[in-house]
């Protein structure tokens, strides 16, 4: 079996799209990073749970939240 590699996202920029989205989910909801990715552009999706609420996240590598979308 072969292992690819993927590019995630830098803790930072996930932490920012956890903000992001917190903002989006409510004030008390806890917002944790599931998954994240580089995607082709160069930016990184990253996919949110807010208790149980699925967003993902587009994130640019200056930390620019581009996009926060449920999902």
């Amino acid at each position: 079996m072969a292992r690819t590699t993927l590019q995630t996202a830098p803790a930072d920029l996930q932490l920012l799209c956890a903000n992001s989205a917190a903002a989006v989910a409510g004030p008390n909801a806890k917002v944790l990073p599931t998954a994240s990715r580089q995607l082709p552009d160069g930016t990184f999706g990253v996919d949110l749970d807010a208790g149980g609420k699925k967003f993902t996240c587009i994130v640019d590598n200056n930390g620019t939240v581009r996009s926060v979308q449920p999902v």
